[in-house]
């Protein structure tokens, strides 16, 4: 889902703006190996310009020469009502004494002031998800990331001994056993056919991996109590059953009563002497909760259960687990895990016919627009702040779920897409996959893109720098 953005004045951000006096030409899309360099020369540029504005600030702060190009040093907009919140009480988020890193626009309601609140709150999940695009109603002062060594940790003992067991269960490999749907009596047929759909589809492309069980959540939390205790029972121990209930199964009543249809979850239950995975998905409905038939609906369903099918797919070919938190590499990063879901959702809902090419070029352009919002709001921000528990929880705390949510969602579908005009539909799918199972997502993805991280992170956001015009020509979205 995308978010509109309201109540926004111009405000500027260095790396954001450098361009606007660059007179860059437009990168062939056909040399790979030119538009890489001729990105990473745009980068090195804006950082330059970057140091110097944010030099020339702190002279101009300390009594010393002033710039001479004010316009790059990042600026809010008039009129921002700063919140009394301190965010560098742990760490220091924003570049303020006083840890003051967000406030209200001049735009922003009276509503969002009073039942917007940051970080964890006691606050019921229907509050909080009715305030959470508050967010969009704010200005953040330029974050500060959490830098981080990306060198994929050495295996444990206890990640060894799992990926030996898994490996020797089959978990790895393509099973004979057929998915089972678990559906709520209060679904249409046309939706329980068409989620179906969707979930078999992607099977068939990428390989019948579990044993999968799939629930169907209706609208009717009496009817999804008996899907909650049928999910337990298959995905956890005995002794576990009531922790399921109080939190996955309450994730499940939540679905039947409070969300507008469309989300789901996918469950890799590698602990059990006999693994398996689900999918637990609550059908497309209307702002009243309603479930629809409208053929866009219907689609709807179809890429939801493909794109959690590839979570199952990856899940699959994760076999070193039981890593420590702070371990990296292994546990993916999540632009790369959600990035990979949704492109795959875009290529098969393409190849399905159930959308048309120019249906994904505007999926496309429209994620190229959110992400300047967005990099407008957040600055600072990037992929590279959520490729640990660390770097994502002290961002939570930061900009929120939906913050995050746009880094995994919007950011890495374009960043494989991005992949895509240099490497292959294939390598993207099937080899990096193959790769990860005994490499882990850091060094699969050097090996299969012949790529730094590190440099595909540079490269990329000196894309992003681009206009969505230069952007949508590399891509092919225009």
């Amino acid at each position: 889902m995308h978010k509109q953005v309201h109540g926004m004045k111009k405000f500027t951000y260095a790396l954001s703006m450098v361009l606007l006096g660059m007179g860059s030409t437009p990168i062939a899309k056909a040399d790979a190996g030119s538009q890489a360099a001729a990105l990473l020369e745009i980068l090195k540029v804006a950082r330059g310009s970057t140091a110097q504005s944010i030099k020339n600030a702190e002279d101009n702060d300390a009594g010393g020469p002033a710039g001479n190009d004010t316009n790059t040093v990042w600026s809010p907009p008039e009129n921002v009502e700063w919140i009394q919140h301190n965010f560098n009480t742990s760490d220091k988020l924003c570049n303020d004494a006083e840890g003051i890193c967000a406030g209200w626009l001049e735009t922003a309601s009276e509503e969002c002031k009073a039942n917007y609140q940051f970080g964890d709150s006691a606050q019921a999940t229907q509050t909080r998800l009715q305030y959470e695009q508050c967010v969009y109603q704010m200005v953040f002062k330029p974050y500060i990331s959490l830098t981080i060594d990306r060198v994929t940790s050495q295996l444990t003992d206890t990640q060894k001994r799992e990926a030996s067991r898994l490996k020797a269960l089959g978990w790895n490999q393509p099973t004979t056993q057929p998915v089972e749907f678990r559906v709520a009596s209060d679904i249409p047929e046309p939706i329980v056919q068409a989620s179906k759909s969707g979930m078999l589809a992607a099977i068939d492309l990428l390989g019948n991996y579990g044993p999968l069980r799939v629930y169907l959540v209706g609208n009717d939390v009496t009817l999804a109590e008996a899907l909650v205790e049928d999910f337990c029972a298959f995905n956890y121990l005995a002794e576990q059953q009531q922790y399921c209930r109080d939190d996955q199964g309450e994730g499940i009543r939540e679905m039947a009563y409070i969300y507008p249809g469309g989300n789901g979850f996918q469950q890799s239950s590698w602990m059990l002497e006999s693994p398996v995975q689900s999918f637990v998905h609550n059908p497309y409905a209307d702002e009243n909760n309603k479930h629809s038939i409208d053929e866009g609906e219907l689609n709807n369903d179809r890429k939801v259960n493909a794109h959690e099918y590839f979570h199952v797919y990856q899940g699959a070919h994760n076999v070193y687990r039981g890593a420590e938190d702070d371990s990296f590499g292994w546990s993916t990063t999540r632009w790369v895990e959600e990035g990979a879901a949704v492109y795959f959702e875009q290529h098969i809902m393409t190849e399905m016919g159930w959308q048309t090419e120019q249906q994904l070029k505007t999926r496309v352009t429209e994620d190229l627009e959110t992400i300047k919002q967005f990099t407008t709001r957040f600055p600072g921000v990037s992929m590279r702040d959520v490729d640990t528990s660390a770097q994502t929880h002290r961002l939570l705390s930061y900009c929120g779920e939906l913050c995050i949510g746009n880094l995994q969602y919007e950011f890495g579908h374009i960043a494989f897409q991005y992949l895509e005009t240099k490497t292959a539909v294939d390598k993207i799918l099937f080899e990096y996959w193959s790769e990860y199972t005994e490499l882990g997502w850091h060094d699969a993805f050097e090996k299969v893109f012949d790529q730094k991280v590190d440099s595909f992170y540079d490269e990329f956001e000196a894309f992003l720098l681009l206009s969505v015009d230069e952007q949508c020509d590399i891509l092919d979205c225009g």
